[in-house]
């Protein structure tokens, strides 16, 4: 995710590669997670591409790299997990989500917990009981038009998110 991206979720930022075009998205992250935080600083600020970087895109990836390094190890799996679904997308699906993704962030908190929440349950559900669930009066009538948007999409762009 650091040298993946700028700021905030991959699916919201251009890529920037720190191992050049063959590595997999998190693979930086996957490498160096053992070290230290103060290390794994260290190796970034050493990297000749992050050197590379305006000062304001260094800080946003030592802050991501700071925020990453707070976050349980689960929360941590689950965004490389979601890094390296990101990065076999098409370009056209990549954006998609990059859409997707701004549209869930302009949703006020409430309704972002609620998206996030019904995602969550339809990744237990198979495609059948999940075309069900957008057919249903609780989707219908438990969510405005924007955050119907946003579920529909996520759940197109990531149909097996479990898998």
């Amino acid at each position: 995710m650091m040298p993946q991206t700028q700021a905030g979720n991959p699916a919201s930022q251009p890529k920037t590669r720190l191992n050049g075009p063959g590595p997999h998205a998190g693979d930086w992250l996957r490498q160096n997670s053992t070290l230290p935080p103060a290390q794994q600083e260290q190796k970034l600020k050493d990297d000749p591409v992050f050197r590379s970087l305006t000062p304001e895109k260094q800080q946003r990836l030592l802050d991501r790299l700071h925020l990453f390094n707070s976050w349980s190890p689960q929360k941590k799996q689950q965004v490389l997990n979601h890094m390296e679904k990101y990065e076999h997308l098409t370009p056209e699906q990549q954006q998609q989500a990059q859409n997707i993704f701004q549209r869930y962030r302009g949703l006020p908190p409430d309704q972002q917990s609620q998206v996030s929440q019904a995602y969550r349950q339809l990744r237990q559900m198979s495609s059948e009981q999940r075309e069900q669930y957008f057919n249903s009066d609780e989707f219908k009538n438990g969510m405005n038009d924007e955050q119907r948007n946003v579920l529909r999409g996520m759940s197109e762009l990531y149909p097996n998110p479990q898998k």
